[in-house]
């Protein structure tokens, strides 16, 4: 979808200066900016892009469990971004535009940069890669536990509205 910004993060991935061997970028999901998107990666000629497509639950749960960071880059007003969410769960940072509730839904120790910024998701991109492994694992685990600490069980939520209804 064009609001997702996956042009913006193509772009600066092909602009990134990394070992794209070591930091291959994982697309998943399908939409109508395909062609699009297949065109643009096929006529960069930029390696390390990998396009899986629409995949099926198991496989995105386990391409993320096993990424390093989930980049989430939208630019219109993501209203909360369930991503983010499922990539902290497991203990894997995110690099987010500050976008409508991507703040919120990456956690205060995202990357984030200005919607629509290639330079700025290049320079954030940049960063990922080549940031000292216990510094990544140091912030890998403090999302893990921000998100921990912040999610309440369903059943204080049906105890609330029990309440109200009282």
């Amino acid at each position: 979808m064009p609001n997702k910004g996956l042009n913006t993060l193509i772009e600066a991935y092909m602009r990134s200066d990394f070992d794209r061997s070591e930091w291959p970028l994982v697309l998943m999901g399908d939409g109508p900016l395909r062609g699009e998107i297949e065109r643009q990666i096929r006529e960069s000629g930029v390696m390390g892009i990998v396009d899986k497509g629409q995949v099926d639950e198991t496989t995105r749960n386990d391409t993320i469990r096993h990424a390093r960071w989930m980049v989430t880059p939208p630019n219109t007003r993501e209203d909360l971004g369930l991503t983010p969410f499922e990539a902290r769960s497991v203990g894997v940072p995110c690099i987010i535009t500050r976008d409508g509730g991507l703040p919120e839904a990456g956690g205060q120790y995202a990357l984030s940069c200005e919607p629509g910024s290639v330079e700025e998701l290049k320079h954030l991109l940049e960063k990922a890669a080549h940031m000292e492994m216990s510094e990544y694992e140091r912030l890998a685990e403090a999302t893990h536990k921000e998100l921990l600490d912040s999610l309440q069980p369903l059943s204080v939520y049906l105890d609330h509205y029990k309440e109200v209804l009282a």
